[in-house]
């Protein structure tokens, strides 16, 4: 029996090491290395009492069990802290909680260090013999009583948020790892409660034979699970720490997981996420929960914090589970430096830099889309040609920046002297065009002979010189000569203006 017992708290003891050793290399995770060190006072513990069954000596006996309140006053604690940083209850452990939680195991650890001064966790000592075994008995101190009643608090809180994350993922891939810990983390706390009952009539320590036990159970986890290395080094690098939200769903599209950049994503669009059916999360959100429940890569906007974000929500389906439950990975990613990026691009493909309003190829697209969307509703359309006035005559006498500026000047023009559903672009050079849409062809030619006015008003400021700058103008308009596309249109437009210019410039001139 001695022979089996020994074997049993060796074999604990060599393998609490090798999973602090083990954890500690694998410590990326928080909880990880909370566990490493949670594992190592557990050796310093289980080996300190297998030492005290081979000895009889009274003071070898005392000396042992100091050796084990290297580790024992911290074990609960630890359990504790590893069951908030697992469950994300907390991401790291700051100061302030750190000398919160750790307050009383560290006064236990120098009160039993120095007990021999004042009493306090100890008063006396005795062994006792009972099957074989020589036992230390204790005559426990008021602060021993301080010390178990933290002990068993951390403990109860750490099998509440075991069983409360349980029931939270109730569907949850991760629910069978909550079940692992909540039986491993009850077992101490049964060891604890008998210490406290029962160590006067039998001098045992019950932790240090069920402690292993919940070891053993852990060890189970790991290679039943792989929690603990492939999945949870997976999740903590790819799914807490990806700077995309992220959120699983089940077939009943009911949120089982999120990461905090979900969280926080959500949050910011004043969205609260929790383990509920998207129905209930959306519910003021109809199009965000149309968008969500599609498996198709969506786009959405939304105003955040005065400003306009961008968002790409991207389906990954993760498998069929239990045979029947097709879960799915919502990737929410800001795209708005994206989408800022691509506005630029696109304002470089479409505009001209020096005027402003579109080049040839763009307004030539959107021209000839408009002009189809008038035949199919039966609307009217109009088109003008604008040309400056002997424009060569002034990069002659001012220069080609003079000139410029003359353009941009134009280009302001324009865009301020038409209505807004009106778009112009700059064909080329000195030409440019305007259409004008449900304009018919008389109204289009008051819309000209009205700009052309404002245009020989205007006059630009260069080098302390005014230049003065006419147009002529050419109208025509979609019901000319039954057009079929745009450039039938600007063809006719274009004959209109060199009449005007053959007219003696500065004038408007419209197909009749």
């Amino acid at each position: 029996m001695k022979l089996l017992l020994s074997l049993y708290l060796f074999v604990a003891v060599l393998l609490t090491q090798f999973f602090a050793a083990y954890f500690f290399s694998k410590g990326r995770a928080n909880y990880l290395k909370a566990f490493s060190a949670l594992t190592f006072c557990v050796s310093f513990y289980l080996f300190g009492y297998l030492m005290i069954l081979h000895n009889s000596n009274l003071q070898e006996l005392i000396f042992w069990n100091q050796i084990q309140y290297i580790g024992l006053p911290f074990i609960s604690v630890l359990w504790l802290t590893v069951a908030l940083l697992y469950t994300k209850n907390i991401y790291t452990l700051s100061r302030r909680l750190a000398v919160l939680l750790f307050f009383v195991p560290v006064t236990t650890f120098f009160m039993r260090l120095t007990n021999n001064w004042h009493h306090l966790f100890y008063k006396n000592w005795e062994v006792k013999q009972l099957f074989g075994y020589y036992f230390l008995y204790m005559e426990r101190g008021f602060w021993y009583y301080f010390n178990i009643s933290y002990t068993i608090l951390c403990l109860c809180l750490t099998i509440i948020i075991y069983y409360l994350e349980y029931q939270k993922k109730r569907a949850g891939y991760t629910r069978p790892q909550f079940m692992v810990f909540f039986f491993a983390s009850l077992l101490p706390l049964i060891g604890v409660m008998l210490i406290v009952c029962a160590f006067n009539k039998w001098s045992i320590d019950y932790t240090a034979l069920i402690m292993p036990i919940s070891i053993f159970i852990i060890g189970y986890g790991i290679i039943k699970y792989d929690f603990l290395e492939i999945k949870t080094l997976a999740r903590e690098t790819i799914f807490e720490n990806s700077l995309d939200g992220m959120i699983i769903l089940e077939s009943e599209l009911k949120v089982i997981d999120y990461n905090k950049a979900a969280k926080e994503i959500f949050g910011a669009l004043n969205i609260s996420l929790d383990t509920f059916p998207l129905e209930s999360i959306f519910n003021r959100e109809p199009e965000l929960l149309e968008i969500f429940k599609s498996e198709a890569t969506q786009e959405f906007s939304s105003v955040v914090a005065g400003e306009e974000r961008f968002f790409e929500v991207v389906t990954v389906p993760l498998g069929i589970s239990d045979g029947r439950k097709m879960r799915m990975l919502k990737s929410i990613r800001d795209i708005t430096d994206k989408k800022k990026v691509q506005e630029k691009l696109t304002v470089l493909a479409t505009t001209d830099s020096l005027s402003g309003l579109y080049n040839r190829p763009e307004f030539l697209k959107l021209a000839q889309r408009e002009l189809s969307w008038a035949k199919t509703h039966n609307e009217k359309l109009a088109l003008l040609m604008i040309d400056l006035d002997l424009f060569k005559s002034i990069n002659d006498t001012y220069g080609h920046a003079a000139g410029d500026k003359v353009i941009r000047e134009m280009g302001n023009i324009i865009m301020t002297g038409f209505r807004k559903t009106d778009f112009a672009g700059r064909l080329g050079g000195e030409e440019f065009a305007v259409l004008l849409k449900n304009t018919s062809l008389e109204e289009a030619k008051r819309v000209a002979e009205k700009f052309r006015e404002t245009v020989s008003k205007k006059k630009v400021v260069y080098e302390k010189r005014k230049i003065s700058f006419t147009v002529s103008i050419g109208v025509a308009s979609s019901s000319c000569d039954n057009n079929s596309n745009i450039e039938d249109i600007l063809k006719q437009a274009d004959n209109a203006l060199y009449k005007a210019k053959a007219k003696g410039r500065n004038c408007v001139w419209a197909v009749k």
